[in-house]
């Protein structure tokens, strides 16, 4: 029996949408009618991003135009001296359970208070310069006389007094270990320059 040949024709050439491949290029993928050549779809790629890099603009010479930080006599000073290659001096970090964990090895309270004030202060890096009698207005309820014994207390391993006197500025150096204002690979450097024997300031030599 012989079939129409009309149906035979539509079922072999269905009306369908024609074959389409993918062709891909520098400009991006793109979905052609292999037939045509028509372009039925595509996927451009973005042009590239160009690369942030974080960059300090240097104007000024340490020891030159500023003093070195371990000569500074004074926080304008220090600030001056620091901010030159470190662009994260508005960054302060203190790590707070290390605080905390002071006092469960027992360290009295009043010293870690003092302390985290200290932390909390810090001018830059892990120097803090100030006067006794901003610590004696922070912390009323303790005389000098007691202020003074636990700087003395403190100078345990927890900071480092380069001024001792009551008058002018005093300079204390806190352990970065606990807190630091600045640029994480500056606080990396001063930390194990801290933990070597008879360490001394901020010269390259010493912390």
């Amino acid at each position: 029996m012989t079939e129409p040949q009309g149906r035979l024709k539509d079922s072999i050439t269905p009306n369908s949408r024609p074959s389409m491949v993918g062709e891909r290029s520098a400009e991006g993928l793109f979905i052609v009618d292999a037939l045509t050549g028509e372009i039925i779809d595509q996927a451009l790629n973005k042009p590239a991003e160009a690369v942030k890099v974080a960059t300090n603009a240097v104007d000024k010479y340490v020891g030159i135009d500023t003093r070195f930080p371990s000569e500074a006599r004074d926080a304008a000073e220090l600030i001056e001296a620091t901010e030159v290659h470190d662009p994260f001096l508005k960054n302060l970090s203190v790590d707070y359970q290390k605080l905390f964990e002071l006092m469960d090895h027992g360290k009295p309270v009043s010293e870690t208070m003092i302390f985290r004030y200290l932390c909390e202060h810090l001018t830059a890096w892990n120097c803090w310069i100030g006067s006794m009698d901003e610590l004696a207005k922070a912390f009323p309820q303790l005389s000098q006389r007691s202020l003074f014994a636990i700087l003395k207390n403190l100078e345990d391993g927890l900071i480092r007094r380069t001024s001792k006197g009551s008058r002018g500025p005093s300079i204390i150096r806190v352990c970065p270990w606990y807190a630091f204002r600045g640029a994480t690979y500056i606080r990396d450097e001063l930390l194990a320059r801290w933990c070597r024997p008879s360490a001394g300031s901020f010269a390259p030599q010493d912390n």
